[in-house]
């Protein structure tokens, strides 16, 4: 069978020397925390029990040092440890996918985001090129733990310039959306600027707002 979210584990695994009670740890709190694929606990959980339920796997794991016995042992432990940390919590983010882009492209404008390098910013991965849109924006619409919905809003790959942080009405107050991005996503406080005071895309303000994106007022 193929083990999609046992693999991403493994990823994580690769480089550890022993499988102890130390790597359960931190990987259950990525399971809660930093879901594999984007997928609720409830997935990754059922993904780990497929996988020791197979009398034997299918892919290629030669790129990984650890024998499958010491793998499925450890996954055991894992679902245990899981099992132990119920009730759950809900993740501090999750992508929603970008079928209400253009909702979210006409949205209000809450501020700015000044990006991290990519290995180092914690939403790189989650931006994705818009399909369709003639001004190849990067995008992720994500739903906070607080239940704000958000999208973060990026130029290209190729392009410069910070990204935007925008909602649909009705949404909470922006200072409450704003605090709630930053406490869920690891973005530095100083990172994002509300935009009443950015005034981006204000002739004279020095702002420039990823194109495509025509905010409405807030």
């Amino acid at each position: 069978m193929r083990l999609g979210v046992v693999t991403g584990i493994l990823y994580c695994l690769q480089f550890s020397r022993e499988l102890n009670d130390g790597e359960v740890e931190r990987i259950a709190g990525m399971v809660l925390e930093r879901p594999f694929y984007d997928l609720t606990a409830e997935e990754q959980v059922a993904g780990i029990e497929a996988a020791l339920t197979a009398p034997a796997w299918d892919e290629d794991l030669s790129w990984q040092p650890h024998e499958e016995t010491a793998v499925r042992d450890f996954l055991r432990r894992l679902l245990e440890r899981l099992d132990a940390l119920r009730p759950w919590p809900q993740p501090p983010y999750r992508s929603l996918g970008l079928d209400r882009w253009e909702e979210y492209r006409r949205g209000v404008l809450l501020a700015r985001v000044r990006l991290y390098a990519p290995p180092q910013d914690p939403l790189f991965s989650r931006l994705r090129s818009v399909p369709g849109d003639e001004h190849a924006p990067r995008a992720a619409v994500l739903r906070l733990r607080s239940g704000d919905e958000v999208a973060l809003v990026a130029p290209p790959l190729s392009g410069e310039g910070d990204a935007v942080l925008m909602a649909v009405a009705p949404h909470r107050p922006a200072a409450d959306v704003i605090e709630a991005f930053v406490a869920h996503t690891g973005y530095a406080r100083e990172r994002v600027t509300p935009a009443v005071r950015a005034r981006w895309g204000r002739r004279g303000h020095g702002g420039k707002l990823p194109a495509g994106v025509r905010p409405t007022p807030g």
